[in-house]
């Protein structure tokens, strides 16, 4: 009698299946415990290694985590952090270095290249002029007319708070009260200076 080829095909895989299962009951004898629940036998299935490191890892970093900002104190939270940075900031800009009562333009040679310096270095030309002429964008630096103020405090005001509405940039955040003094100097020492195509009058007239 000839068997066919697939009867043998399908025993040789039920005696696979049925291997396999034998494996997986062995296995289960080796990892049962003692403990039984309405019939339910718990097995002893830990898990993989690298899931128990990443647990001891991120034991480990609580621990230090703890030791290094509650109980040594040698760390800064968020609040004390943040305090520590915005002082930083101010001391790198001078921010509010100046009293009010104490602004006046420094005219001196150095004080004024420095200023013609930052006037540059800030593109403020782009708005005013390469000579503070004016141009489409700004109004013209040069004349006895102004759009905030004619005295220096106001000058360094505008320079410092900027005014969104008319377009001028604050740079407090970008350079020091010292520089800001020097360019709002700059900017006085240039008035009356009669550039080439000058912007007309805006504002109020200043005597």
């Amino acid at each position: 009698m000839i068997i066919p080829v697939r009867y043998h095909l399908k025993k040789r895989e039920m005696e696979e299946k049925y291997d396999k299962n034998q494996e997986q009951i062995h296995d289960a004898d080796e990892h049962s415990m003692d403990h039984n629940y309405d019939g339910i036998q718990e097995l002893d299935n830990p898990p993989p290694r690298w899931i128990m490191a990443i647990f001891y890892i991120t034991i480990a970093f609580s621990i230090f985590y703890a030791a290094h900002f509650f109980w040594f104190k040698s760390g800064d939270m968020q609040l004390e952090k943040y305090a520590k940075k915005s002082a930083a900031h101010d001391a790198k800009y001078n921010m509010n270095a100046v009293p009010e009562g104490d602004l006046g333009a420094l005219m001196s040679e150095a004080d004024l290249a420095a200023g013609a310096e930052v006037y540059t270095s800030m593109n403020c030309f782009t708005c005013h002029g390469q000579h503070g002429e004016g141009n489409p964008i700004g109004p013209n630096l040069t004349d006895n007319y102004w759009l905030n103020g004619c005295g220096f405090e106001n000058i360094y005001e505008i320079i410092k708070n900027g005014n969104p509405a008319k377009g001028m940039t604050a740079f407090k955040a970008q350079i020091s009260d010292t520089k800001i003094r020097q360019v709002a100097s700059y900017v006085m020492s240039i008035q009356g200076s009669n550039p080439a195509n000058p912007k007309g009058p805006q504002g109020e007239a200043c005597e």
